[in-house]
């Protein structure tokens, strides 16, 4: 059913987007959402935290429909810090909930705009990438709202420039996000600027829209402790311990950034075989700063895993690299036999099979190879493309590190994980094996 502004009382709704979300959208929101539509309909300020999958997305998605039909040449402007983020999951959002409502015949979705009818050119909203301020400059009409999507994670110059436009008087900003960094403006609008905003948190724990498998999984996991947890389900701010090795803030950031992705540029590969039962043998493959999808498999023996490398660097080539790829394999226990098939097959496959040992010597800043080999993932996380993997990103944050009397850094040993109740971390392993070349390979530095 489609019905004009004038048939559906525009005017009863411009304070209230709950009852817009209700009798226009056509859905009855959970507890957490219509907490932040009601606040919206008052505040022009309001940041949300949260934990996964309470909701948020649709949040922002009603919102942005709400704004647009309520306010005459009204402007919303879109942001995130990644393409993923606005590209992939907001905006198609926006066209689920506009193809439901009663108002899609007077709104017109395209993958760069949202825009009123016969009004293209002055009532619309638009998804803007975070890459440079001047994509958020220049929205100029009585009516701004700003849609601000994993704020923690966006640019502080970014954030000032959206910030001197709510001067205007009818400007209005919604920020929303896992509160991963503790510094920034969204930071700062639950702390020194909070009487600025009208703020909510949200745990996943207490929403009807998670599972509770999940929940368990990640207390089981990284502890109920863990900064891991209290970011992506409790919605807290991470504690940032003192002694784990790499911040939860700069793993989060690395997460879908925006790099240029050149297939024919060179590659390597990481393996780290599973050393235990529960344990997860996993392939990791970087191309400059761009990290792929990682592929875990459980049960596979050593030469049944040299397959699945084989099949991996199949697809590079695909990809159109041409070029040897070095394959460094953690040589320890089954890793030993995948290391000497790869051995095998290198001529054919085009690589460069080398063996690391996590245990093996260190260089002038950490007393052994695991240490060297992270210390330079956590020296190049800032330039770093990591793929969307919540065991990947936990496990890069979940290890910690002491100084030894002679001043070098000493890395958790995976023994010493397991008695705090931490699984192995495989998959941070073996992007590091990916990235870094160890001690032996490599002339010593300063790598933190």
């Amino acid at each position: 059913m489609t019905a004009s502004p004038a048939a559906l009382e525009l005017g009863r709704y411009i304070d209230d987007p709950l009852a817009f979300v209700r009798e226009i959208i056509g859905v009855e929101p959970d507890p957490d959402q219509l907490k932040v539509l009601e606040a919206l309909g008052t505040s022009h300020a309001v940041a949300v935290k949260s934990g996964h999958g309470i909701g948020k997305t649709a949040i922002e998605a009603w919102v942005i429909l709400w704004f647009l039909f309520t306010r005459p040449l009204a402007r919303v402007p879109v942001t995130a810090p990644t393409l993923h983020q606005l590209d992939d999951i907001l905006w198609p959002e926006v066209a689920k909930w506009l193809a439901r409502s009663k108002i899609k015949g007077l709104l017109s979705w395209q993958k760069t705009r949202l825009s009123f009818k016969g009004f293209e050119e002055t009532w619309f909203a638009v998804p803007r990438t975070a890459n440079v301020p001047e994509n958020l400059q220049g929205f100029h009409a009585e009516h701004v709202l700003f849609i601000v999507d994993e704020a923690s994670g966006m640019k502080q110059e970014i954030m000032e420039v959206v910030e001197a436009a709510l001067t205007n008087e009818g400007a209005r900003l919604l920020m929303a996000g896992n509160p991963t960094q503790l510094s920034g403006s969204f930071h700062a609008a639950f702390h020194r600027d909070r009487e600025l905003y009208k703020t909510f948190t949200f745990s996943s724990e207490n929403s009807p829209r998670v599972s509770r498998v999940f929940i368990e999984r990640m207390a089981k996991k990284y502890g109920r402790d863990s900064d891991v947890f209290r970011v992506r389900v409790l919605g807290e701010f991470p504690r940032g311990g003192s002694d784990d090795f790499i911040p939860l803030d700069l793993i989060e950031a690395a997460v879908g950034r925006d790099v240029r992705f050149n297939p024919t540029e060179p590659w390597s590969i990481g393996v780290d075989p599973a050393r235990f039962g529960d344990d997860e043998s996993v392939i990791a493959a970087r191309c400059g700063p761009w990290v792929e999808p990682l592929r875990g498999f459980s049960g596979l023996n050593g030469p049944k895993l040299a397959g699945q490398v084989a099949l991996f660097v199949k697809d590079i080539r695909r990809m159109g690299f041409a070029g040897i790829i070095p394959v460094r394999v953690d040589e320890t226990g089954v890793g030993a036999s995948c290391f000497d098939q790869l051995e095998l097959e290198a001529k054919e496959l085009g690589i460069d099979p080398i063996p690391v040992s996590f245990g093996g010597a260190g260089d002038e800043d950490h007393t052994n190879a695991a240490g060297s080999i992270w210390g330079q993932v956590k020296r190049d996380l800032p330039m770093m493309r990591l793929p969307d993997d919540d065991d990947l990103v936990a496990q890069l944050s979940c290890r910690k590190y002491a100084i030894e009397r002679d001043g070098r850094i000493r890395l958790e040993r995976k023994e010493d994980m397991k008695k705090r109740g931490i699984s192995s971390p495989d998959r941070a392993d073996a992007l590091a094996l990916a990235w870094a070349e160890p001690p032996s390979s490599s002339a010593a530095r300063g790598l933190l």
